[in-house]
C-alpha cells in the first residue's frame, strides 16, 4: 500500500486540559476549520485521514462538537467539495448531525444518509450525539465536475442506499492499516471515484461507465464477503445471496463468469479452504472430520472427501496428520 499516506489523531493521546487546544490545532492544520465544543466540554475525537490521488478519506468518531468553516477560512482558494456520509454502524454510533451551508440551507443527516459540504462556502456542522461517526470524502472539483450534474443543485440529502453502502465499505477498507490482502491503490481509487459520482448524480454517459465498473466491482466484493461470512449455511444459494443484495441471480452469475468461475465453484473453494484451516488447527485435532464437514456447510461427506482431495491432493486425514503433529 505504498504512497497512500495515513494520518491519525486522537484526543486521548493528550492530557485532559490540552485536548480542546490539540483538537483545534489539528483540525485547523488539516482541514482549515474551526472546532468548538458545547459548554467548553472536553472532546473525545478519533480521526484517520487517508490521502489518495484526487480524493482523500477522513474517518471521524466524536463526542459533541461544532465544526465551523467561516468567511476567513473560505479565502484559502479551495473550491473542492466534500461528500459526508453517516454510516449505519453500532447503536452507540447511530446519531445524526446537522449541517448548515451558506446558499444551500440546512439539513439533518441521519444514519444511512449522505450530504454535501462546499469548501468555497461558509458552513457549520453540529454533532450532538455522545458518539457520532462521519465518513468524509474530499473530492477534487477539477476531477469530478465533468462527471456529475449536481454541483450547483440544492443541498439535499443523498439517499441511494446501495451506492452509499458500497461507498462506505470501500472507503473503510482503504482505512485499514494492515489489510489481509494487498490493496491495488489505482483500482480502489477508481472504484471510489465511480461510486462517488453515482452518489452525486453522474452524467448519463459516465453513469453507464460507473455502473459497469466501480459499482459492479463493489457488488462483487460485497457478494464475496457475504459468502465468506455465511459459507457454513446449508441453504446458501445463488438465489439467497441475490435476494440479500437486491440484484438478480443472473447478474451475480455474469459477474462470476467474468472472473472465469461459477458461483458454485467459489462457494466450494471457500468451504474447502475453511475445512483445511480447521483440520490444520491443533485446537480441533479431536474434532471428528465428519463434524467439520457439516460445520463448513457440506451436507454430503463422500462428496466433500472427493472435492477436498482434488483441491489439495491430500485426504482430510492426511492434512490433519501433517499439520498437527
Amino acid at each position: 500500500m505504498e504512497n497512500m499516506a495515513l494520518i491519525k489523531f486522537s484526543t486521548q493521546s493528550f492530557p485532559l486540559k490540552e485536548r480542546i487546544e490539540a483538537a483545534q490545532d489539528i483540525y485547523a492544520a488539516i482541514a482549515n476549520i474551526e472546532l468548538r465544543t458545547p459548554n467548553k466540554q472536553i472532546p473525545t475525537i478519533e480521526t484517520q485521514l487517508r490521502l489518495l490521488p484526487g480524493i482523500s478519506i477522513g474517518w471521524v468518531k466524536t463526542s459533541p462538537i461544532i465544526v465551523h468553516r467561516n468567511k476567513k477560512h473560505v479565502q484559502d482558494g479551495n473550491d473542492d467539495f466534500t461528500l459526508l456520509l453517516n454510516p449505519r454502524l453500532t447503536p452507540s454510533g447511530r446519531s445524526a448531525w446537522n449541517a448548515s451551508i451558506e446558499q444551500k440551507g440546512d439539513i439533518k443527516c441521519a444514519p444511512g444518509m449522505g450530504c454535501f459540504s462546499y469548501n468555497d462556502r461558509p458552513g457549520i456542522i453540529t454533532f450532538e450525539g455522545e458518539q457520532t461517526h462521519m465518513l468524509n470524502l474530499k473530492l477534487s472539483r477539477t476531477l469530478f465536475e465533468p462527471l456529475v450534474t449536481r454541483f450547483e443543485r440544492s443541498h439535499r440529502p443523498i439517499l441511494d442506499q446501495e451506492v452509499l453502502t458500497h461507498l462506505t465499505r470501500a472507503s473503510l477498507h482503504l482505512m485499514e492499516e494492515n489489510p489481509a490482502e494487498p490493496i491495488n491503490i489505482l483500482a480502489q481509487t477508481n472504484q471510489l471515484i465511480d461510486l462517488a459520482a453515482l452518489a452525486m448524480g453522474a452524467h448519463s454517459d459516465y453513469a453507464i461507465h460507473a455502473r459497469q465498473h466501480g459499482l459492479k466491482q463493489a457488488r462483487m466484493a460485497a457478494v464475496k464477503a457475504d459468502i465468506n461470512i455465511h459459507y457454513y449455511r446449508g441453504d446458501l444459494s445463488l438465489n439467497w445471496v441475490a435476494k440479500r443484495h437486491g440484484i438478480s441471480p443472473s447478474y451475480i452469475r455474469a459477474m462470476f463468469d467474468e472472473e472465469e468461475m461459477s458461483f458454485t465453484d467459489y462457494v466450494l473453494n471457500v468451504r474447502l479452504q475453511k475445512a483445511y484451516d480447521i483440520l490444520a488447527n491443533p485446537d480441533y485435532v479431536s474434532t471428528p472430520i465428519t463434524e467439520i464437514v457439516y460445520k463448513v456447510g457440506f451436507n454430503n461427506p463422500s462428496w466433500f472427501y472427493r472435492a477436498f482431495k482434488k483441491r489439495f491432493e491430500f485426504a482430510p486425514g492426511d492434512i490433519r496428520a501433517l499439520k498437527t503433529t
